[in-house]
């Protein structure tokens, strides 16, 4: 590496002569011509023709007793959009101290020089697609104090030797790829955050000192017990995450531990002890339990032994164990009667409900108990972060309003359509059960103005997702049964399929199938807290044509989907696209023309502005719409038309496919353009300006792998635009759209 820098040193020393612009200011040039794109024009100040590069955007210069002239200290270009990668000589720079490009695209891998860059004091890289490894040798950073590559997709074993760096005092590799043991040292450090990567092995013993006041390790794969050791030097007012990894066993009794908050523990399913809610199982009856102090009150023995004889010289002694005796008895002879009336009257209600419904399914008992109502189930915040339910019975006075309503579609009243419980539509071989859904683990994963999503796990493990949808007009029941109905009958590889309904007093209940691997819009999230990695082509390309087919599907009945977005296309095994949402738009939200409800989550590249904390939309019916657009507060996964008219078409659904293909392709969301890019030609034949133009407008994540499809692209781009155009009547039909789009050979790939 040392011969390479050198020679990169002479090759410059040369350019150096032939211009005006000292060494410093022609290194940073060759920044510049790695930068693919500059959407803010940070560089456009930067040129050959100056002497000095002190007076660029982004640069700062020193002056130095032993040098003429001020010299680069500081490069610092955060937030500017930037796509390219980092030269080979970036490390050359011989005063250099701070660099800061954090909040850019820029990908590749940490130029080699940058490891033995004398003076460099701070990196901040983070939030880029920088991949990887951080090598070894970075001994080389003796001056270094802040590094931050968080967020990248750099991989590897994790740096041992970082922990050696004698200045160093805030270290952020979280939410990558690295993995391996976490090393001993970190004596200066005093923010350390490793989270959300693969480590693994376990704690270290010699770790810290008293300077750490920060460390995180959380979502990673660190297994084994938390000895007393590992927190030794640490002060007790420090914040230690171990939260979600694979620590078992006790927690031990110290300070430090005690005062971090429970969720500090939370996600290792074997670890026991305080701060956390459940204390450890204690071994033995005369052994006190994890962090009780011994001086407090033992716990008593579970069962309590009675002597068969007694000392004969005390006779109160004697008293004493007859009253004992008798007082067990009573107490057994107790709990044996009140199990028996328990078990009475829970026979006596289950025979009482099996009279209740005669054979033709009509209801004899007037005044039997009333359902569960899914309505009555209240919120609480779980300790993991989600949201879960606790069930309570249905109260109300209102069953005459309800027998007085009008007949279902299969002759019954409201009322008794509720005592009828759930709805399975699907013609399954497994009865699914009201109670048995009430009875389900429950977890909200999304909720919107008008509806909340559940994760509802059975007690066999089957997970359903449960569409809660609130308060509602009470005639609109047969709409509602129809409409679930209609779309029960649509199956579909690409479609998400419909279990059943439930119509409540004050909501109603649509069960469908669980999708587990989430929507498109969180598809560049892999896990809970980790970086962003953006889909491969070959995955878009497959999302791209199941989402065709389910929606050719859709039309082919004579139905409209009418809110395709990336989040109601839910990705099931290997990625395969699940089309959900489908067909109660309407009966939820009504003919709203704003709908809006949060930030856009792109797929590609182009960075989420939604909080990483807010709820993951992965189920069915999230109205989580993308931020105001040029159409105002309505999402622009909307056709303009579907604004002005009542009646769906299924040219709706061809422009919000067009839109999501779009995105797909390009990681940006763009509006109805009916002549596509400016200055761009539909032709068959390129020209190489041409190519470079259509690679450019590519997602930079996917850009390395289609160079040399250049034509293929600008197939794909023009069926885009042809969807999105505004006129409907010039939109394709899907089946047009499918067509195009089976021409490209799918690739077989595994992504998870």
């Amino acid at each position: 590496m040392a011969t390479l820098n050198k020679l990169s040193f002479l090759i410059l020393l040369i350019i150096h002569q032939s211009f005006g612009l000292n060494i410093d200011g022609i290194i940073l040039l060759s920044f510049k011509s790695n930068i693919l794109n500059d959407p803010l024009h940070v560089l456009d100040t930067w040129s050959y023709s100056d002497v000095t590069p002190c007076s660029w955007n982004g640069v700062v210069c020193e002056n130095f007793t032993n040098d003429p002239e001020a010299r680069v200290t500081r490069l610092s270009l955060a937030n500017s959009g930037l796509t390219g990668s980092l030269p080979a000589n970036m490390g050359l720079i011989q005063h250099m101290k701070e660099i800061n490009l954090s909040n850019n695209f820029i990908n590749g891998s940490i130029p080699l020089s940058l490891y033995t860059a004398p003076e460099l004091e701070s990196i901040d890289v983070s939030n880029n697609l920088i991949s990887g490894e951080i090598f070894g040798f970075v001994g080389g950073w003796k001056s270094l104090r802040y590094l931050n590559v968080s967020n990248n997709l750099l991989t590897g074993k994790l740096p041992q030797n970082l922990a050696l760096l004698a200045n160093l005092t805030v270290v952020s590799l979280k939410g990558n790829y690295f993995y391996g043991e976490i090393a001993n040292g970190f004596s200066t450090v005093q923010i350390l955050d490793i989270s959300s990567n693969l480590i693994n092995g376990s704690l270290p013993k010699d770790f810290g000192s008293d300077k750490l006041t920060y460390f995180n390790v959380s979502h990673n794969n660190v297994s084994g017990e938390i000895t007393p050791e590992f927190a030794n030097k640490l002060p007790t007012n420090a914040t230690i995450d171990l939260s979600f990894n694979n620590l078992t066993g006790a927690v031990p009794e110290s300070s430090v531990y005690f005062n971090q908050d429970e969720a500090m523990f939370m996600g290792n399913m074997q670890l026991c002890g305080r701060p956390l809610k459940n204390l450890c199982v204690v071994p033995s009856s005369i052994s006190n339990p994890p962090n009780v102090s011994s001086d407090a009150t033992p716990y008593p023995p579970a069962i309590a032994g009675i002597p068969e004889t007694l000392p004969s010289s005390s006779s109160n002694g004697s008293k004493k164990s007859k009253f004992k005796t008798s007082t067990i008895v009573g107490i057994v002879v107790g709990d044996i009667v009140g199990v028996a009336v328990l078990a009475m009257i829970f026979i006596f209600i289950l025979k009482r409900r099996q009279r209740g419904v005669t054979s033709n399914g009509q209801s004899t008992e007037k005044d039997s108990s009333k359902e569960f109502d899914w309505g009555c189930l209240m919120k609480r915040r779980s300790s993991e972060g989600e949201e879960q339910l606790s069930e309570t019975s249905s109260s109300g006075s209102d069953e005459t309003e309800m027998a007085e309503m009008a007949k279902s579609k299969f002759g019954s009243t409201r009322k008794e359509v509720e005592k009828k419980g759930l709805v399975t539509v699907d013609g399954g071989e497994k009865e699914l059960e009201l109670e048995t859904l009430l009875k389900a683990s429950a977890y909200i994963l999304g909720a919107t103005g008008s509806s909340i999503i559940y994760k509802a796990v059975l007690e066999d493990g089957t997970a359903l997702a449960v569409r809660r949808i609130g308060e509602s007009g009470l005639e609109r029941f047969r709409d509602f049964e129809n409409q679930v109905r209609v779309i029960a009958k649509l199956v579909h590889p690409n479609l998400v399929r419909v279990r059943g309904f439930y119509w409540g007093v004050d909501e109603k209940l649509v069960i469908y199938d669980y999708v587990p691997y989430g929507s498109l819009a969180d598809a560049r999230y892999r896990k809970v807290g980790s970086s962003p990695c953006p889909l491969p082509w070959e995955v878009r390309l497959k999302i791209a044509k199941g989402t065709a087919r389910g929606l050719l599907y859709i039309h082919e009945k004579k139905q409209v989907h009418g809110n395709l977005k990336p989040s109601n296309i839910l990705l099931g095994s290997d990625m395969e696209p699940k089309i959900g949402d489908f067909g109660l738009e309407r009966l939820v939200v009504g003919n709203q023309s704003c709908k809006v409800g949060g930030s856009t989550r792109n797929f590609g590249s182009m960075r989420s502005t939604a909080s990483r904390d807010s709820f993951v939309d992965i189920v069915i019916g999230s109205n989580l719409s993308p931020s105001p657009s040029a159409m105002g507060c309505v999402s622009p996964y909307y056709a303009p038309e579907s604004l002005r008219s009542i009646k769906p078409n299924p040219k709706w659904d061809v422009y919000s496919y067009g839109v999501v293909l779009l995105e797909l392709l390009t990681g940006k969301v763009i509006v109805s353009d009916e002549f596509g890019p400016a200055g761009m030609t539909w032709s068959s034949t390129l020209t190489v300006d041409e190519k470079k133009k259509v690679l450019r407008m590519v997602d930079v994540a996917i850009r390395g792998n289609m160079e040399g499809k250049e034509d293929a692209l600008l197939a794909l781009l023009r069926v885009a635009y042809n969807c999105i155009s505004p006129v409907p009547q010039k939109r394709p039909h899907m089946k047009e759209v499918l067509h195009a789009l089976d021409k490209f050979p799918s690739t077989t790939f595994s992504y998870y």
